[in-house]
């Protein structure tokens, strides 16, 4: 497994994701500011470059286990962004959903030191149900940060937040050695399945 921050040895493909988390403090800067406007911008840059990232590793066979593992830090890296942001200019939507973002951090950092512990390492599978997530996750601050938070969009940020943890767990459990780009669980049964016929027949 490549040195995470060798960055003198990172491609194109990693250096996007890596840009991205170490924009992470000029957010917060924004929002310490007061800036609004202006961190919601730099939200939305964030979450473009997030799609860039995986578009430039398919495109010029660029993908790597570096580049997966830079890529879950950095989007967990601008959560964290959107929920201070959250936190400082919507207190009162906050303060009301205080339990289930609880809840949902509570059980993302139970997965993450499931996965420290068993791997030693992030899990990074990014399941499609991750993807979905990270997806809903952004849409959700980035309209927050430009119209206020949108309570529909928060119920559905927080039921994909919550499947995405718990297949994790499960994932990390049935899974002895890290994985990288692990569909889900299903993808992962049928894969299983059809190795122990293939034993079978041989």
């Amino acid at each position: 497994m490549k040195p995470l921050f060798k960055v003198q040895d990172y491609n194109l493909a990693e250096w996007i994701p890596f840009l991205r988390l170490v924009s992470v403090p000029f957010i917060l800067l924004l929002i310490g500011l007061d800036l609004r406007l202006l961190a919601a911008f730099a939200y939305f840059a964030s979450f473009c470059s997030d799609a860039l990232d995986g578009f430039v590793a398919r495109t010029f066979d660029m993908e790597t286990d570096r580049r997966g593992r830079l890529d879950s830090i950095a989007d967990e890296a601008i959560l964290i962004a959107g929920l201070v942001g959250l936190y400082v200019f919507e207190p009162t939507f906050f303060t009301e959903h205080l339990f289930w973002i609880t809840v949902a951090i509570g059980l993302y950092v139970f997965q993450l030191a499931f996965a420290l512990i068993r791997y030693g390492t992030y899990s990074s599978f990014h399941t499609i149900s991750a993807r979905a997530a990270t997806v809903i996750q952004a849409l959700f601050f980035m309209s927050m940060f430009f119209f206020g938070p949108q309570p529909w969009l928060f119920i559905i940020m927080i039921g994909l937040s919550l499947i995405d943890s718990l297949e994790e767990v499960i994932l990390i459990a049935r899974l002895p050695q890290w994985q990288a780009h692990v569909n889900g669980i299903f993808w992962l049964w049928k894969a299983q399945r059809e190795e122990n016929q293939e034993r079978i027949h041989n």
